[in-house]
């Protein structure tokens, strides 16, 4: 079978071979009851009329077939439907949920003003008609028409239904009374199932294309989401590492970084931005940005300490710089941590991020940081300095960190409304303390997929295991 439509071929997906084969067989079908119907009047003029029946239908889909758009499917369709009924004049509505910019007019006419229009479609409107498709053979015979002047006496009325939506209402006139026939509907509802459905053909292959167009767009984005997690991770003699990333979309708002200070000091970053996609992906790389530029030594410093941002300041220097590019419902939360490893020490901050969990190895207690802090973008003044506080601590050999997302302690379980929790992780890093960071981190992730397993992941997940060394080395002399 030959494919009328011309949109399909190799490569297309399924679907819209299955569209074609519909579309093909409608137009054949409607070919087959333009040639067999009976005469309603002379063989001469019958055989005329299904000439040129055939050729306006051929003109449609010739019009599909070039892929143009719907609005010139919709002319295309009420201009054949006046030459297959021989109508002196018609309009076509079109429902304003379906009216696209490639179709600006929402009512097409055909040797009609639209005042005319608008005149018969306030008397229609006016009286209990009908629903969907029917004929008036004489409209001055019609209750509320009695008495008015009119130039066209015949009308009939065709709405274009869809599977799930009816597009718009299909009105053609004559001047003479009784000059429609049900012949004349039947032809014209096949005629107009045949539109429509090349209409949703049109519009199935134009959000394939764009759902395509999206897919491209995020796979970028993913790359370059991707370029900015960092893949080699710090390595010393002091701590061991360890890392996992996992976005719940093509793209995601977490985020993590590492930058050598000097002094032998490491400052690590975490955070959360609001939403997820693209939007959030985008925040993350300002958040990437930001922490790059604040992070970097300051010449006019007077003393060593005030080279580089305490983790506060940093926070509050960070929320001014998202006050001009973060949407007022969007916000960040985040941790700094500065770690002098020469010193056995370090200081954080937390703008309204997750709770450090932490392994104290000479009390061999393991507990949560209760710090306070207020996450970015939620007060957009001075005032936010207020609510942001460094914390100091003395680590000890064999001390661990964990530092998540919040997309790990509200992971989906057990009854698909169970959260894996903040109790659950502080038991997995009491049964892991002891081995390496990397077999930490891969016990909790165990623990967290066998809990989640047959759901699906609903935010993104990211998850830090610094271990200091047991064996540190000698501060230099």
């Amino acid at each position: 079978m030959v494919n009328l439509l011309g949109l399909g071929g190799a490569g297309a997906p399924q679907w819209i071979t299955w569209l074609m084969l519909a579309a093909d067989l409608g137009v054949l079908g409607l070919l087959a009851a333009l040639l067999f119907r009976p005469p309603a009047v002379s063989i001469e003029k019958a055989t005329s009329l299904r000439r040129t029946e055939i050729q306006s239908l051929q003109h449609l889909v010739q019009i599909i077939q070039r892929g143009q758009t719907s609005g010139e499917v919709y002319r295309i369709l009420l201009e054949s439907a006046v030459q297959t009924v021989q109508a002196d004049a018609a309009w076509l509505d079109l429902a304003p949920d379906h009216t696209e910019a490639e179709t600006p007019n929402a009512t097409q006419y055909v040797n009609l003003a639209p005042g005319q229009a608008d005149e018969l479609r306030k008397l229609l409107n006016l009286h209990n008609l009908p629903e969907g498709e029917f004929i008036t053979n004489d409209l001055n015979l019609r209750a509320g028409f009695e008495g008015l002047p009119q130039k066209f006496r015949s009308l009939l009325q065709l709405p274009l239904r869809g599977m799930h939506f009816t597009y718009g209402m299909l009105h053609l006139l004559k001047v003479e009374p009784h000059t429609f026939v049900t012949e004349d509907l039947s032809v014209l509802q096949t005629f107009t199932s045949q539109a429509v459905l090349s209409i949703e053909n049109l519009e199935l292959v134009r959000t394939s294309l764009a759902n395509q167009r999206t897919q491209e767009e995020l796979k970028i984005a993913s790359q370059v989401q991707d370029s900015l997690i960092p893949k080699n991770l710090p390595t010393d003699n002091w701590f061991d590492i360890s890392s996992h990333s996992l976005a719940a979309k093509e793209v995601g708002g977490d985020f993590y970084d590492f930058l050598h200070l000097p002094g032998r000091r490491l400052a690590v970053i975490i955070g959360d931005v609001s939403g997820k996609g693209v939007t959030a992906a985008f925040h993350m790389a300002q958040m990437k940005g930001i922490f790059h530029s604040l992070m970097q030594e300051n010449p006019l410093a007077k003393n060593e300490r005030d080279k580089f941002p305490v983790p506060s300041k940093f926070m509050a220097q960070a929320n001014t710089a998202l006050i001009h590019c973060l949407e007022k419902s969007s916000f960040i939360t985040s941790s700094l941590y500065i770690i002098d490893y020469e010193q056995g020490g370090f200081v954080f901050a937390r703008a309204g991020h997750c709770h450090t969990l932490y392994y104290h190895a000479l009390r061999e207690e393991v507990f949560y940081f209760e710090s306070q802090g207020l996450g970015l973008g939620i007060i957009r003044n001075e005032s936010y300095e207020k609510h942001i506080k460094n914390q100091f601590y003395d680590y000890s050999p064999g001390d661990v960190m964990v530092i998540y997302t919040d997309g790990i302690v509200e992971a989906r379980g057990g009854t698909g409304t169970d959260e894996y929790g903040e109790d659950r992780l502080k038991l997995r890093l009491e049964e892991s303390y002891f081995q390496e960071a990397d077999d930490i981190k891969n016990f909790i992730l165990e623990d967290l997929n066998a809990f989640t397993q047959g759901f699906p992941i609903h935010d993104d997940q990211t998850l830090l295991v610094i271990k200091f060394k047991s064996a540190q080395p000698p501060p230099l002399a």
